[in-house]
């Protein structure tokens, strides 16, 4: 993510938190397209269409709403983790 877009989602947050979100999944899914055009250039098109059932998906779906609400709400005990963690290491 460019610094232009981190601050654009951050400023949004901080005034209306429900556009951030939006704002967040476009960004999500630009993101998405650039690196399904970047794959193609950097290898090239196949003549092989490749279907993957849905239950293959299910993994690395839920490991991305979980990244995703993770980056949103992180619970106390948590962040409380993470700080006693970055004192120890200095």
């Amino acid at each position: 993510m460019f610094t232009s877009e981190f601050l654009l989602v951050s400023s949004t947050f901080a005034r209306l938190p429900w556009l951030a979100v939006l704002l967040g999944l476009g960004l999500m899914i630009a993101f998405g397209a650039l690196a399904l055009r970047l794959h193609g250039l950097a290898f090239g098109e196949t003549a092989k269409q490749h279907q993957l059932p849905a239950w293959r998906l299910a993994p690395m779906a839920l490991h991305l709403v979980l990244v995703a609400i993770a980056g949103i709400y992180l619970p106390a005990s948590i962040i409380a983790w993470f700080r006693h963690v970055a004192s120890l290491l200095g």
